[in-house]
């Protein structure tokens, strides 16, 4: 008799509690979503629409990129977390994603529990440029400038970025808030603000059509697509800033589901036209497993936090 209740103790776990190996061969059983909390036409957005197909041959299913812009990239960041966790509801998103607890005091999801992060898609330097009426040609000048007139500096997403210039740099460049990185770029090739700072990603068509200058590099080593161009550290020692797009899950989300996705996306990643076609708008491809993408994610909340209490900024 104990045989016979083991046996169907056994027969109904297996039942009630299917493997993980199960999930990740269901899936995907209808269309993935990859949330872009960004607007149409950003740089994250041109980023999905390149893996998207090469995805979507591969799982057999429809990839749909919809844009979920607002709130400083909250609105579509909440949508993914309280999503059902099993992997057809994805967040692409930005560096923007660490700055957010530096900025909020409470936001409606945990960006270490909440979301899980699957890997880098790609990768670059940010970088400032300037409208190519601005006197100053170079970071030094630009400096120099900034103490004995006042400037303005525009960002996709938030004014983390400048305040941290503002802190290394010593002076009080005013920070503008954009949506993305497309409308930033309009007012900077406008005049409607100064400077600029984004991902070369972003910046890349901007800069080699001469609309903007470029005035420098947040890396301590040259950029792939403007190998010769000066390296800000090199004028604000520690402003380094090494921009990254990459994929989330909801909490949650069976491992094996998640590893499955990593997986594919490295596999596209490796093609060589996605790379040809990333590397063309100015993104390196990534490809980190989910652990450094995760240990990355947590070391770029914590120095962000760090740098807006240096820069006085409260969270809201």
């Amino acid at each position: 008799m104990r045989s016979l209740l083991l046996g169907l103790t056994v027969i109904a776990t297996a039942l009630l509690a299917p493997t993980h190996a199960v999930f990740a061969q269901a899936f995907p059983s209808k269309v993935v979503r990859l949330i872009i909390p960004f607007p149409v036409g950003s740089s994250t957005d041109a980023q999905a629409r390149i893996i998207g197909p090469p995805l979507a041959e591969r799982w057999k299913q429809q990839v749909v990129v919809d844009s979920r812009p607002g709130a400083t990239t909250i609105i579509g960041t909440e949508l993914v977390a309280k999503s059902p966790p099993d992997g057809h509801t994805l967040l692409f998103t930005s560096i923007q994603y660490s700055y957010l607890p530096a900025l909020f005091a409470k936001l409606p999801y945990d960006p270490l529990t909440d979301l899980v992060p699957i890997t880098i898609v790609a990768f670059s330097p940010e970088a400032i440029v300037s409208h190519p009426s601005l006197p100053a040609k170079n970071i030094k000048e630009l400096v120099a400038l900034a103490r004995v007139r006042p400037l303005n500096m525009g960002t996709p997403g938030n004014e983390l970025t400048t305040r941290y210039f503002n802190t290394l740099a010593k002076v009080n460049i005013t920070p503008v808030s954009y949506k993305g990185g497309a409308p930033l770029m309009i007012d900077v090739m406008g005049g409607h603000v100064e400077l600029g700072v984004a991902g070369t990603i972003t910046l890349q068509g901007v800069i080699r059509s001469g609309r903007v200058r470029l005035l420098g590099i947040a890396s301590t080593k040259p950029s792939l697509i403007f190998p010769d161009a000066p390296l800000i550290p090199n004028d604000v020692p520690g402003y380094e800033i090494l921009s990254w797009w990459g994929l989330f899950a909801p909490g949650n989300t069976p491992k094996d589901v998640i590893t499955r996705i990593r997986d594919d996306v490295v596999a596209v990643l490796q093609i060589p036209n996605v790379r040809e076609r990333l590397l063309e708008i100015g993104g390196e491809p990534g490809g980190e497993s989910m652990g450094e993408f995760a240990a990355h994610v947590r070391s770029e909340i914590a120095r962000w936090q760090k740098a807006a209490q240096a820069a006085g900024i409260k969270p809201q």
